[in-house]
């Protein structure tokens, strides 16, 4: 097989879908995608401290720490903790839905088959 031959056969034709492509495609491989995203490591992140935030919330008023300036102090720093969970979470699902992600990908795409 010549030299030629053999570069041809490697070349994907501009007419079919390459396995980049597919990648990005629907479904289940586009939820996998998400789920290895780093903004899913912040989601998992944020809702485990409005968790364990609420949780503590919870703990301190049904009176299980007993003095009082310790459920205090643990009422108060868990509502912190809580807020800025509810924070992260709002700005990594805000983000993730960025108007300009389709632009993005596209650029990304380009440059990946350039190379």
């Amino acid at each position: 097989m010549s030299n030629s031959k053999r570069n041809k056969d490697w070349k994907i034709p501009s007419r079919d879908r390459s396995i980049r492509d597919s990648i990005y495609g629907r479904g289940l491989s586009k939820l996998m995608n998400r789920i290895h995203s780093v903004s899913s490591i912040y989601i998992l992140a944020g809702t485990l401290q409005i968790l364990l935030g609420l949780t503590v919330i919870a703990v301190a008023i049904l009176g299980y720490v007993q003095p009082l300036w310790l459920s205090t102090l643990l009422t108060g720093m868990a509502s912190i903790s809580a807020m800025a969970g509810f924070f992260l979470v709002y700005h990594t699902v805000s983000k993730m839905h960025d108007p300009n992600l389709l632009l993005r990908n596209a650029m990304k795409r380009v440059m990946e088959s350039k190379n």
